[in-house]
């Protein structure tokens, strides 16, 4: 495996630089941990704020750590993938506009999930017994807690991750290992202020408070 630091420095850009030659726009490594924003998601869920999504309940112990989700993780890999990639058409009189994610002729958990695939190849022949699992939001994983833990960004309050450079225009996906990887800084900063633009902007006020997402 990558016992020394020297072969865990190596894999690692090895693995960060196939991400973007695969078409991720950033990417940030997280290490397997309890996600610091499970006990909120917990009190989230005893709140009854996720409203019909009744799976979220179901499956609450499995947040607690990746391993339930692959067991023997050591490293999460965090990766972004951007959907605001031209800007809208004007919208005449009497039409619709369709949200920027939907744009494209295939749905984005196949895009990705292909690119995952491949990103894990790619790892495995480098190391040839490692372990891996995709993820595109299809898994109990708390996705923006770890890429914070990542260093690609802070949830803003709308709870959205926010990077400072992409804004929230991306999906979020995560490749869970048994390697061990180089780990990254967390983003410890929060650049919303004062600023409210999102909870004012939301039509269904979602938001009872900053931070807050009432999903019914």
């Amino acid at each position: 495996m990558t016992d020394s630091p020297a072969e865990r420095r190596r894999i690692t850009g090895l693995l960060k630089q196939a991400a973007i030659d695969l078409g991720f726009s950033r990417v940030g490594i997280a290490p397997a941990v309890e996600p610091l924003g499970y006990e909120r998601f917990r009190r989230w869920l005893d709140d009854g704020l996720h409203g019909t999504m009744r799976y979220l309940d179901e499956r609450r112990e499995a947040y607690a750590h990746p391993r339930h989700v692959l067991d023997g993780v050591r490293s999460v890999v965090m990766l972004t993938l951007d959907y605001r990639t031209a800007e809208p058409p004007t919208v005449e009189p009497g039409q619709g506009r369709v949200s920027r994610y939907a744009w494209g002729t295939r749905d984005y958990h196949d895009t990705i999930r292909d690119r995952l695939h491949l990103l894990a190849d790619r790892l495995r022949s480098w190391v040839p017994d490692a372990l891996t699992r995709g993820i595109v939001d299809t898994a109990p994983l708390l996705e923006r807690d770890f890429a914070r833990l990542a260093g690609l960004g802070w949830q803003g309050k709308n709870t959205l991750l926010i990077s400072k450079s992409a804004g929230s225009w991306f999906f979020l996906a995560a490749l869970l290992t048994d390697v061990s990887l180089e780990i990254d800084r967390p983003h410890e900063s929060d650049h919303c202020g004062t600023c409210t633009a999102c909870l004012d902007a939301c039509p269904t006020e979602a938001f009872p408070q900053p931070g807050v997402l009432d999903a019914r």
